[in-house]
């Protein structure tokens, strides 16, 4: 650079070409580097300025937290805040530390509780790679003692369907048989708070019956009625229960498809169940008469939902040889895909039917229908048999026995679950076989001697 601005003072044929790109080239190298050098300056400064933005946030969140009047109200919180241009967001957690120095939920028992740890981290977006969020901690023990070495604690939690916590849900607690020393407590226990948990604080040692009540909840089993749980306190200690209750869901059920033909007869003491991933539920019959089509199932709100069969579904155990019944005709998934004549014959999937908490949802239960002709007047029932060998039917040996009210006048067909079962008509006082009947018009059956089978698969 030097010789270029020597020869231009000392020479009036001005700079070549080749010298002007060199010089530009030069420019543009020194500016890149002094513009990444601002670029850099100017980052930090905003990174070190929204830090310290959040570092205050992240402050004033720790002195509400420490003026809180009572750190049993105290929970779970994030919130966002614009300023400066940039978006903090803030998020409070919470959690009791116990007497082994652990950290616990509501749900968590074991020592008594000691204090209360808040932690509070602070983020914002375009943060330097590298940087760590801002965070805050510290540790909170409630106005009043809340512990005595010679009495006990019970913690409570309530978790609705999705997971989360259940808050307004009323909790009692009474002396349980055998009591054991327990004894009534005196002080009005809490309903759950928005993390679904309440503490019983001071409880006499002994066994006690915990109950937990809202109107128009159930268990994840399906009680309507409020559950209780035992819960045996010893001195020094906490217990923890936990309950899944949740707002029900109403399922309601259509049995057989709209494309069936008239006259359908149903089963007056027909099971329906309801699978989830956290096993089946039974639904029991809900109607005393011959013919329906429509039934009403409140059930807890799993967010998988569940998949709906007629009859009673039971899973195999892990050792058939242990003689545990077991049911799996009814579930269409269980039958085997199979190849007859180069067509493949494989059973529909499944539907999973779910809904909100408190919502409603429309299910249509898939059955077989048997054509029956000659029987007005008549009683008749259908028992579960074996599966034939050959059938494709996975099996069942809970040996339920399906019964009819008297066959009405221009009656076509009655509706089967899946599976293979003997048609019995009562004659006198005992039941017999009506030998031989044709096959299912629906779900593909197959008939062996005395027996009808109700197939869920077709031609795919």
């Amino acid at each position: 650079m030097h010789k270029v601005l020597q020869r231009l003072r000392s020479s009036d044929a001005g700079m070549s070409l080749l010298e002007v790109v060199v010089a530009m080239m030069i420019f543009a190298i020194v500016s890149l580097g002094v513009l990444q050098s601002l670029t850099t300056v100017l980052t930090v400064t905003r990174d070190n300025r929204a830090r310290v933005v959040a570092t205050n946030l992240a402050s004033q969140e720790i002195d509400l937290a420490r003026s809180a009047e009572d750190v049993f109200q105290l929970f779970d919180a994030s919130y966002t805040k614009t300023l400066n241009g940039d978006d903090f967001t803030v998020v409070r957690s919470t959690g009791w530390v116990s007497a082994g120095d652990d950290t616990v939920a509501c749900s968590a028992g074991g020592g008594a509780l000691r204090y209360k740890r808040i932690n509070v981290e602070v983020t914002w977006p375009n943060m330097r790679p590298g940087t760590e969020p801002v965070r805050f901690d510290t540790l909170l023990a409630p106005n009043n003692r809340i512990n005595d070495p010679a009495l006990g604690t019970i913690l409570v939690s309530v978790t609705g369907g999705a997971g989360d916590g259940i808050a307004g849900v009323s909790v009692s607690a009474k002396p349980s048989s055998p009591a054991a020393g327990a004894q009534t407590p005196t002080k009005t226990i809490a309903n759950t708070n928005v993390q679904g948990c309440t503490f019983i604080l001071k409880v006499v040692p002994g066994n006690y019956d915990v109950t937990v009540s809202r109107s128009g909840f159930v268990t994840d089993d399906g009680q309507n009625s409020a559950p209780n749980k035992l819960a045996s306190v010893a001195a020094g200690k906490a217990v923890s229960i936990s309950f899944n209750y949740d707002d029900a869901v109403d399922y309601r059920l259509d049995y057989v498809a709209a494309t069936a033909p008239s006259k359908v007869q149903m089963p007056s003491n027909l099971a329906t169940t309801m699978l989830s991933s956290y096993g089946p539920f039974i639904s029991p019959a809900a109607n005393s008469k011959a013919e329906f089509f429509r039934n009403s199932v409140e059930l807890f709100p799993w967010r998988s939902g569940y998949e709906v069969f007629a009859g009673r579904y039971i899973p195999q155990p892990q050792d058939t040889s242990s003689g545990e019944k077991y049911c799996l005709s009814t579930n269409p998934a269980a039958w085997p895909d199979v190849v007859q004549a180069g067509v493949t014959y494989s059973s529909p999937p499944n539907v999973v039917t779910a809904a909100e908490p408190g919502g409603t949802a429309n299910a249509v239960v898939p059955m077989g229908l048997v054509p029956i002709s000659g029987l007005s007047g008549s009683y008749i029932r259908a028992v579960s048999q074996p599966a034939v060998d050959g059938s494709g039917d996975p099996g069942c040996t809970q040996g339920d026995i399906l019964t009819y009210l008297k066959v009405e006048s221009g009656t076509t067909h009655i509706a089967l679950p899946y599976g293979t079962w003997k048609i019995e008509k009562l004659t006198g006082s005992k039941w017999g076989v009506l030998g031989s009947i044709l096959s299912p018009i629906l779900g593909g059956g197959s008939v062996a001697s005395e027996t009808v089978i109700v197939d869920p698969r077709v031609a795919s």
